[in-house]
């Protein structure tokens, strides 16, 4: 009996379910029949869940791929996070700087002090390499041409007496000579008195620069003052300082022979103001006067 009685309700829901019922839409003032509809409650309920579905799909698409998802709360809106980044690649970059910066004031300082060899930085397959016994002479035809000219002249003949004298006095002092770091005419001069350790070439941008001297790349870097910088280590405690290049061509600890081209002349740094390289000698940790030891053309 229990069993039929199941039996009877669920036909009678089913019945119920495939039922037909008509929906009819009227004039109210009229009661003329505008529209009718005939569903079942399984049409209901069948319509009701696909449109259900529908509209889910659809809100989550919009909020999935749209800027709407970044209204939604624990996450964070576009321009947000796209200021984060900014600022950790800002950050990231001042870092970079910071320890370039701090590297350079690092080495000039031990450069000054005198405290660098050239034989720390080179390699062991370098040290049988006897740098007294390099001489590579890098010398151009127009220098050579420049050096024949003037190997008469009387201000170069007094120079010459002053090298000697230096070479009788300091012996440490190698070598009396160097090679010209670059082509040009000398517009200012070496002046300890007013702060001007070296003395300025002027010449056309992209010259090439060049070592006086063989040694070892020590600083290759920038600071605001005087732009792209390089210095080489010499023997004897010997430093040659190159600024206001337009690009350097060599690294920290790079070895480069005498008349090998290490930079290329610029106009970079708030010091300067045209096209020109800004050349300094030290030696133990004091600058000395380029044009002692240096053949170049001067403006009267």
């Amino acid at each position: 009996m229990a069993k039929d009685k199941n039996i009877r309700n669920k036909k009678s829901l089913l019945q119920k379910l495939r039922h037909k019922y008509r929906l009819i839409i009227l004039n109210e003032d009229t009661f003329e029949q505008k529209a009718s509809l005939r569903l079942s409650r399984m049409n209901l309920y069948v319509f009701g869940s696909v449109f259900f579905v529908f509209v889910v799909m659809i809100v989550t698409g919009v909020i999935a791929f749209t800027p709407l998802k970044y209204y939604m709360p624990g996450v964070g809106s576009i321009d947000v996070r796209t200021q984060l980044i900014e600022v950790e690649m800002l950050t990231d970059s001042i870092q970079r700087q910071l320890d370039k910066r701090n590297l350079w004031l690092e080495n000039f300082q031990m450069a000054l002090s005198g405290k660098l060899d050239s034989t720390f930085f080179i390699s062991d397959s370098l040290h049988p390499l006897d740098l007294k016994e390099v001489n590579i002479d890098y010398r151009s035809a127009e220098e050579q041409a420049f050096k024949e000219k003037m190997k008469d002249d009387p201000i170069l003949t007094s120079v010459q007496s002053e090298i000697a004298a230096i070479a009788v006095t300091d012996q440490s002092f190698y070598p009396l000579t160097f090679q010209a770091p670059t082509d040009g005419i000398v517009l200012a001069e070496y002046n300890v008195k007013e702060g001007h350790y070296g003395i300025d070439i002027a010449g056309k941008e992209e010259e090439n620069i060049r070592a006086v001297e063989s040694g070892v790349v020590i600083i290759s870097d920038w600071n605001p003052e005087t732009g792209h910088v390089i210095a080489i280590q010499h023997k004897n405690n010997t430093l040659s300082f190159y600024k206001h290049n337009s690009l350097l061509l060599k690294k920290v600890g790079s070895f480069v022979k005498r008349g090998e081209v290490i930079a290329l002349m610029g106009n970079s740094g708030e010091l300067s103001s045209g096209p020109h390289l800004h050349f300094e000698l030290w030696q133990n940790g004091k600058p000395v006067n380029p044009l002692n030891f240096i053949a170049l053309e001067k403006i009267n």
